[in-house]
């Protein structure tokens, strides 16, 4: 393939550096190639011209990251794959790289991808897509094994995560390449018209050292006026090659097109003050070599190089007419939807009430990424005067609520008393259905101050029923969780809700009391929680038939209605009461039924609660090898969780220390656990807390602080005849028993003890029955073991599989024990 301009045809418009296609042509023979640069060094215009000088029949798919939703880009980039290979793309849509687990699914994924004919996939403004693991991405897709598909990563550099910088399967070009030599700028520039004399070229390449947005920018220059810019920095360049060029229209115009970054046609009529679009605009917009036409979008999209200098421009602009061109900004966005963007330049314009009268619905709110939208909701709160937010009383439902969700206490509270106020002294143009429902939304609200005391909910909860029934709205327009879990990312519902100890059956009779106010008011949001905290409850009393038919029947509800937190909690309930029973064959079912939904749901806290349920099960079963990476800090737990479910998390990771003899570690997390405020209202991890701690002073001896944690546990236990967790968590009860009992209820101890003993069974049962699965090398154990005996260290080996440096150092474990080794030495010799 030859890339010279020469052989280029007459109507080309683009030239690149023989080295540059040269390296370019690499495209063809590599699964993935990543090509990264800083803005405007014409990364995407090269790529476009190499694959239509070398695409031929090939197919080809573009997406262009704007920005969007983790969760909306990922779906975007998988799309592409769908022409591709079907079964791999809606594989591909619940692999979201979010954990090293994901990447790993991924490379699996591609790894068998069959791709039929030649292919190219490209994913523009890849450093957009935002996600901590975005580094790793090229990497996985670099599995595919064939010849035919290659995907194409177009980026700026990463500024936390970097690509990989050199492995098979993976081409990278960067800033180096990218850069013209003095003959290709010497092409470039008669390309583009510019007859220079070779002193001129020699100050281009000078002045420019080679970067392509510079070289052209004094071609445009030259052209129109036979001379070099007199400028070496960029902003000097824009100025001479296109601000001083341009008449006020076309200037006051492209100020206005800056605010908005990408644009539709439509958008860019009513940033012009015209009803269309008016052909000289139209022809500005096509002339200029920094604005291009993204086909993907169906959208024009304006250099980074050409919005920066545009944006100090704006900055110099008189105050008014800055205000009046965000005020057409913000029409524009809001023609097209975009009302978080349309409020944000509102703000910017001191317009509040504005951007307090824009359609930012808990609904809408709910679909946008979390960051943007908390800063900007803060920004209006916090800016807008009172007067103001108080014309607007639904609109501060909304940003209510959304600061209740995302845990900001003193905003939240601070706008709860506004609307207090609102309805202590309602305006005069608030109408009495109006009224109502203000009413009934913020008792609503009002009911999340008393979270997990189920009397107090409840209350509310009827209260705001009886105001939106008198409003003629019934359900919630306000109080809209979305994909938001009920749980709060938790696997079980009697965690959140057992608040005291002695009055767990009264708690459920209030939850069935109150349970179907609260589905009425948010559209079934929480379905079937009530079964499931029974069968929680049956569980943990060793009530095996009770909990299980009581599991089933929350799950029937909750699927019913769509609320699959609901129904990961019967499904933890029905694996644990498997383990009970030592039903082995059962357990294997009940395990594939909670790993089926991390294949079926692309929801991050869907994902982030099997992995609770998961580790719940190996932990029962003194597993700690294949637990997530996340659950093993506080920091990721903090993370993971909202914070009504960081309680919950904690003993589960204070669970983790105690099966790895980690104490130290262990009784500083459970000093932090008593120190999380309102804990002492979730009975269910300060018991396990206190059984944890049991077993570890026990184990190191200690046995008086052993038994005075038991005795604790106890007093926290029997009472609602509380039994499992000893179980489960299986301190050496028969070592402490005379010294925890104490007078407590005899029958009760007796009961724990009896429960512990069927336990021991049931696991011990459920073991065996794994066992003949565990004595096989999985397949990921044996790719572990065959890159340490081909010398990896562990090190590389977590680099090359996506998974963190414990997973591979537990899978080691397993591999030694399996293969009957006791050193890397020994592995290297051994056949498997």
């Amino acid at each position: 393939m030859t890339t010279t301009a020469s052989s280029a045809r007459r109507d080309e418009t683009c030239f690149f550096p023989d080295r540059l296609m040269k390296r370019m042509a690499g495209l063809s023979s590599h699964a993935v190639a990543v090509v990264e640069a800083p803005s405007g060094f014409g990364k995407t215009t090269a790529v476009r011209e190499f694959l239509r000088r070398a695409c031929g029949e090939a197919r080809l798919a573009w997406y262009t990251c704007f920005g969007e939703q983790p969760l909306k880009a990922w779906e975007r980039m998988v799309r592409l794959f769908e022409a591709v290979n079907p079964e791999a793309a809606e594989g591909l849509q619940a692999c979201l790289p979010r954990t090293p687990e994901d990447l790993a699914r991924l490379a699996e994924i591609m790894r068998g991808c069959r791709c039929d004919g030649e292919t190219y996939i490209v994913i523009d403004n890849y450093q957009l897509f935002e996600c901590d693991l975005s580094g790793a991405v090229p990497s996985a897709f670099a599995a595919y094994p064939g010849e035919n598909l290659h995907t194409v990563f177009i980026t700026q550099p990463l500024p936390f995560s970097e690509f990989p910088r050199s492995q098979a399967g993976i081409l990278r070009l960067g800033t180096g390449d990218f850069f013209f030599d003095r003959e290709s700028t010497a092409r470039l520039c008669r390309l583009k018209g510019a007859r220079m004399t070779e002193r001129e070229l020699d100050r281009v390449q000078s002045v420019t050292e080679g970067w392509v947005s510079a070289i052209l920018l004094q071609a445009s220059v030259h052209r129109e006026t036979g001379v070099l810019a007199d400028a070496r920095d960029m902003d000097s360049l824009i100025g001479t090659a296109v601000w001083n060029r341009l008449a006020d229209v076309e200037r006051d115009f492209l100020l206005s097109l800056s605010l908005l970054g990408s644009f539709t046609t439509a958008q860019a009529a009513i940033m012009s003050g015209a009803a269309v679009l008016p052909d000289r605009l139209r022809k500005a917009l096509d002339a200029n070599f920094f604005i291009q036409y993204v086909s993907d979008k169906g959208v024009y999209s304006m250099h980074s190089i050409l919005a920066d200098y545009l944006a100090s421009r704006l900055d110099a602009r008189p105050a008014e007419q800055a205000r009046l061109m965000r005020r057409r900004a913000a029409t524009a966005c809001a023609q097209t939807g975009d009302y978080l963007e349309a409020a944000g330049l509102l703000v910017e314009a001191g317009d509040y009430a504005g951007a307090l009268s824009l359609p930012l619905a808990s609904s809408y709110l709910n679909d946008q990424k979390e960051g943007n939208m908390t800063l900007l909701l803060e920004r209006i709160v916090d800016a807008s005067p009172e007067d103001i937010l108080l014309d607007h009383p639904f609109a501060i439902l909304t940003f209510a609520f959304q600061f209740m969700k995302t845990g900001d206490a003193a905003r939240f509270a601070r706008l709860l008393s506004l609307l207090q106020s609102l309805q202590a002294s309602p305006p005069d143009g608030l109408s009495e259905s109006e009224l109502s429902r203000l009413r009934g939304e913020t008792a609503l609200l009002l009911s999340f101050t008393e979270f997990n005391d189920i009397a107090r909910m409840s209350a509310r909860h009827r209260e705001a029923a009886e105001h939106l029934d008198s409003s003629g709205e019934g359900a919630s327009r306000t109080v809209v969780f979305g994909s938001t879990p009920w749980t709060f990312g938790l696997a079980s519902v009697l965690c959140l809700y057992w608040r005291k100890s002695g009055e767990l059956d009264a708690e459920m009779e209030l939850m069935d009391d109150c349970l179907p106010v609260y589905l009425g008011l948010s559209g079934g949001h929480g379905a079937g929680a009530d079964s499931v905290m029974r069968a929680e409850a049956h569980l943990l009393r060793g009530e095996g038939e009770a909990a299980e038919s009581a599991a089933y029947k929350g799950m029937y509800f909750a699927k019913a209605s769509g609320q699959t937190s609901i129904a990961l909690c019967a499904e933890l309930v029905l694996a644990r009461l498997r383990i009970l029973r030592g039903d082995g064959p059962g357990f294997v079912s009940a395990r594939a039924n909670i790993e089926r939904y991390r294949q079926e749901s692309r929801s991050r806290s869907v994902l982030r609660m099997v992995d609770l349920c998961l580790a719940t099960l190996d932990l029962i079963l003194g597993d700690t090898g294949d637990l997530p990476d996340w659950l093993r800090t506080p920091e990721g737990i903090r993370r993971a969780l909202y914070v009504q479910g960081q309680p919950c998390g904690l003993a589960l990771y204070a669970r983790i220390l105690l099966a790895e003899r980690r104490y130290p570690e262990l009784y500083a997390i459970t000093e932090q656990m008593m120190e999380i405020p309102g804990s002492p209202r979730f009975m269910l991890p300060l018991l396990t807390r206190r059984i944890i701690f049991a077993a570890a002073c026990a184990d190191e001896g200690k046995y008086e602080e052993a038994a005075e944690n038991l005795g604790e546990a106890l007093d926290t236990a029997l009472p609602d005849r509380v039994r499992l967790p000893f179980a489960e968590i299986t301190p050496p009860l028969a070592r402490l028993i005379d010294r925890g009992v104490r007078g407590r209820d005899g029958d009760g101890v007796a009961a724990i003890v009896a429960l512990c003993e069927r336990q021991a069974r049931g696991a011990d049962a459920v073991r065996k029955c794994l066992r003949p699965r565990k004595e096989v090398l999985t397949d990921r154990e044996r790719e572990i073991a065959q890159l340490a005996k081909d010398g990896l260290r562990t090190r590389e080996i977590a680099a090359r599989l996506y998974i963190s440096e414990n997973t591979v150092k537990s899978a080691l474990k397993k591999v030694f024990v399996k293969l009957k080794v006791r050193s890397r030495n020994e592995l290297a010799r051994k056949e498997f």
